[in-house]
């Protein structure tokens, strides 16, 4: 029961921090009906892990064995490329309000619906893939029966549920600027952090050169399996012993967007000012 609620906090973690994010974005530019689409691409990805776990048997077949490694970084990447939608989608809207401080925020978010939809889904289904594989190999393994399995998964779903109420809640009264600045920041992280693990899984079964191992080993000072480690390395990927290629691709990755920010982001559909 235990094994299994942590699963699930940790797995659901991710996803409602994201879910949380975009709730509390849609709100704040006043365009609370695009919710649902959020709440129906949760449902959606729910369904979807569900049908997920009667078929995840065969689908590791078929990678012989290295299917866990090449499933999680594939929807790691995926998930990193949806939430750097993201990023774009909040730079914008920061632009529109800065714009617009009239009333017609709401426009912004327009035929988003559906970007909306697919980003809930893929941040919510990808954690569900995870949960499905842990899930299936604690009961496989006998360590856990199936009624605590279920019963410790539920538990651990709520508090993850919880989590994104509070942020939900949380985020309608922080400052605007301050809620566009830190939301920003703390999804560029998430994004950097997982694509560093998809590397670590495609560098495990070769499909990517580790170029080096042991960049550094902080496991003895911060372990990443426990404590204040264990929950940066759920949020943002952080790694006691990384390979040469994981550092790179999160450097990499921040140091893309940050550029992005900073000299790219401001040119879409503004024109340069004098005054930068």
């Amino acid at each position: 029961m235990v094994g299994a609620y942590l699963i699930l906090l940790r797995e659901g973690f991710e996803a409602a921090l994201i879910v949380g994010i975009i709730l509390a974005a849609v709100a704040r530019l006043g365009a609370m009906a695009y919710g649902r689409h959020v709440m129906a691409g949760v449902g959606a990805a729910v369904l979807a892990s569900l049908g997920f776990a009667f078929v995840a048997d065969r689908i590791s077949e078929l990678f012989a064995g290295a299917g866990q490694e090449v499933m999680n970084g594939a929807i790691l990447g995926i998930a990193a490329a949806m939430i750097t939608y993201v990023i774009v989608w909040l730079r914008e809207s920061r632009r529109q309000i800065d714009r617009q401080l009239s009333g017609k925020v709401a426009e912004h978010a327009v035929g988003r619906g559906v970007g909306l939809f697919v980003l809930a889904f893929v941040s919510v289904f990808r954690e569900g893939a995870e949960s499905v594989l842990f899930l299936w190999a604690i009961v496989a393994g006998g360590g856990e029966d199936t009624a605590g399995v279920v019963i410790g998964g539920i538990a651990g779903l709520f508090t993850a549920v919880l989590i994104a109420w509070l942020l939900f809640q949380g985020g309608r009264r922080i400052p605007l600027k301050t809620f566009f600045d830190a939301t920003t920041v703390l999804l560029v992280l998430l994004a950097a952090g997982m694509l560093a693990r998809a590397a670590g899984y495609w560098v495990a079964v070769d499909w990517l050169p580790a170029l080096a191992y042991g960049v550094w080993d902080t496991g003895h000072i911060l372990p990443d399996r426990g404590g204040l480690g264990g929950v940066l390395a759920i949020l943002f990927g952080y790694n006691a012993n990384p390979t040469l290629m994981e550092v790179l691709v999160f450097g990499g990755y921040l140091m893309t967007v940050a550029l992005w920010l900073r000299f790219g982001g401001r040119a879409v559909g503004t024109p340069a000012s004098a005054g930068g």
